[in-house]
């Protein structure tokens, strides 16, 4: 570790505006903030009048699965999520349930040896016949505990309310995802027999995700437990979500970028390769996405990173994998089509991709701020020049992106992990196995 690090000619922003400072490093944290150059330092990090950010932290993403490491792992997963200007990223279950001490210490220790950034661990998929494991797993650090109220994990509603009830009692978080099952029957009892994306995405529709929100959100109510809803995709989810909290239901809320960019009109540019869910829904439904994000309804930016091989895509739409690549893009996607189109603030821009998932995780302020006494979990983002994405370059171990061609601002020129310089000059310059494993107790630590 370099002794002390100052970041000139930083631009930071406070309030409503940005102001020049520089930042000094010490010892893995933030020791200071000045207009003044901080001297006697072992390094000096130029930003060249850019701006500086806390590191986007990344609560959805399906990173490291020891039985689909073909998808993705630690390496790849983290790299990808580094470039995609993110210090500390959530690994979510994919198919492998994560209820026991036992797997969850084969993902910790993978971790250790692999990983670029700082990582957590949810658990799941948690049901009636394993809800039990809740408090050994909390014991272990575990905040996150991940459910369905749909196919293929789904937990059952006396189990829902249950699970509500056991997370609140270890000052956990329930991450739902939320598709009404019987809704998802009908339609697909419309759509199955059409071998078509776009009939994939109109067979889980709007409703049924709104249905699903509203149950969870009364049972969140009943039992005071605390429920975040994942992945939101439409209008009628937002205004579900509104209705709750007029109803005094806390609650807090995430969005992708696939589903703030694409419609289920454009998916037929891609076929199964974009085949997701929550499904893909119209303009309108994106328009509110875009709304609710920056007006705080949606307190959250995630990627959902659930990247899979062409073999597993190029299958008849019903049977190919649902998930894209997504970690690399998150910054940059979010700064170059929210900030730069003008549709969110940079304010708003730092909230939704470090502060408030930092605060949902429970690691606020020792992540997800820049203040003195912050862990020195800092970005530096490239402003000037875009950057055109391309599978044959990004750092998934996939080759494909439905990004493909897209040009985005907002990269990381610099990027620093607990002190650490990961990104100099926009060159990776680290070793893997640098990142910390962050549990729940850790800003308390």
């Amino acid at each position: 570790m370099v002794g002390s690090i100052m970041i000139r000619n930083a631009k930071i922003w406070i309030g409503d505006g940005f102001t020049e400072a520089n930042i000094l490093v010490e010892d893995g944290v933030i020791a200071g903030i000045s207009k003044k150059q901080f001297k006697d330092v072992d390094m000096i990090l130029d930003a060249y009048g850019q701006p500086v950010i806390p590191g986007g932290i990344d609560i959805h993403a399906h990173v490291y699965d020891p039985e689909y490491t073909i998808n993705e792992d630690w390496e790849s997963g983290t790299l990808a999520a580094a470039f995609g200007s993110i210090t500390t990223v959530y690994d979510m279950p994919l198919r492998v349930n994560v209820d026991n001490p036992k797997i969850l210490k084969e993902k910790i220790e993978a971790g250790k040896k692999n990983a670029y950034i700082n990582f957590g661990i949810h658990a799941g998929f948690m049901t009636e016949n394993n809800y039990n494991m809740i408090p050994k797993l909390a014991e272990k650090g575990v905040k996150g505990f991940k459910v369905f109220t749909c196919r293929p994990f789904m937990a059952s509603d006396k189990a829902l309310v249950r699970i509500l009830e056991l997370v609140r009692d270890v000052d956990g978080v329930v991450l739902a995802h939320s598709e009404d099952d019987a809704l998802i029957d009908y339609g697909e009892s419309k759509h199955k027999d059409l071998d078509d994306i776009v009939a994939y995405h109109m067979s889980r529709s709007d409703n049924a995700e709104a249905a699903a929100i509203m149950r969870l959100g009364y049972y969140a109510r009943e039992t005071k437990g605390p429920l975040h809803i994942c992945h939101i995709s439409s209008k009628e989810g937002v205004d579900a979500v509104r209705y709750l909290r007029s109803r005094g239901v806390k609650l807090t809320v995430e969005v992708c970028p696939h589903h703030l960019h694409f419609t289920r009109d454009d998916s037929a540019k891609y076929g199964p390769y974009l085949k997701l869910a929550p499904t893909l829904k119209t303009a309108e439904d994106r328009e509110a996405l875009w709304h609710a994000l920056a007006d705080g309804t949606i307190d959250a930016y995630v990627s959902d990173n659930a990247p899979a091989p062409r073999i597993d895509k190029e299958k008849n739409v019903w049977r190919a994998w649902g998930g894209i690549p997504t970690l690399e893009i998150m910054g940059p996607y979010l700064y170059t089509y929210g900030v730069l189109k003008g549709r969110i603030s940079f304010g708003r821009f730092v909230e939704v991709f470090s502060t408030n998932p930092a605060k949902i995780m429970g690691i606020y302020p020792r992540k997800g701020a820049l203040a003195v006494g912050a862990d020195a979990d800092l970005v530096v983002l490239e402003t000037r020049v875009a950057k055109k994405i391309s599978a044959s370059e990004h750092h998934h171990k996939v080759n494909w992106t439905p990004w493909e061609k897209m040009e985005l601002y907002g990269y990381p020129l610099h990027l620093l992990v607990n002190g650490e310089v990961v990104i100099k000059e926009r060159n990776l310059v680290a070793n893997k196995g640098l990142g910390k494993y962050i549990d729940k107790r850790y800003a308390r630590s």
